[in-house]
């Protein structure tokens, strides 16, 4: 069941509205212990969006919510066909870590391609109402 959809702009700015979104969305469906892992990861999720898909003029993201069974599933949709890679940082570097941390923090993460680009996706197991 879908809980809550965004499109956003392919641009850096786009994940403070992801981090509401995430929060409003976690709250009003009576979810706020996942809130914050939620809006982590989610927003992990849409900075690589930013920084990796190949924007074309006018394209966006796509940020849905879906509760399936007792998970809660988010996806960011991107035009890029290009599969996410994690990355071995070295110890000092300052970035490379996002897709480590969301694989660390979820219940089960991953990616598919879609008809115009990618999904990847995390899923927690929220404590539901």
């Amino acid at each position: 069941m879908l809980l809550g959809e965004i499109r956003l702009p392919i641009r850096p700015e786009s994940a403070t509205p992801a981090r509401r979104f995430l929060t409003a969305v976690s709250h009003a469906w009576g979810i706020p212990d996942a809130a914050d892992t939620a809006e982590l990861l989610g927003c992990e999720l849409v900075t690589n969006a930013v920084r990796y898909a190949a924007a074309m003029p006018g394209s966006t993201l796509r940020l849905l919510l879906i509760r399936d069974g007792d998970r809660l599933r988010v996806e960011v949709h991107d035009p890029s066909g290009a599969p996410p890679a994690a990355k071995d940082p070295a110890l000092d570097a300052t970035s490379g870590r996002g897709l480590l941390i969301v694989g660390a923090l979820s219940t089960d993460a991953g990616w598919h391609p879609t008809a115009h680009g990618k999904a990847v996706w995390f899923e927690l197991l929220p404590r539901w109402p």
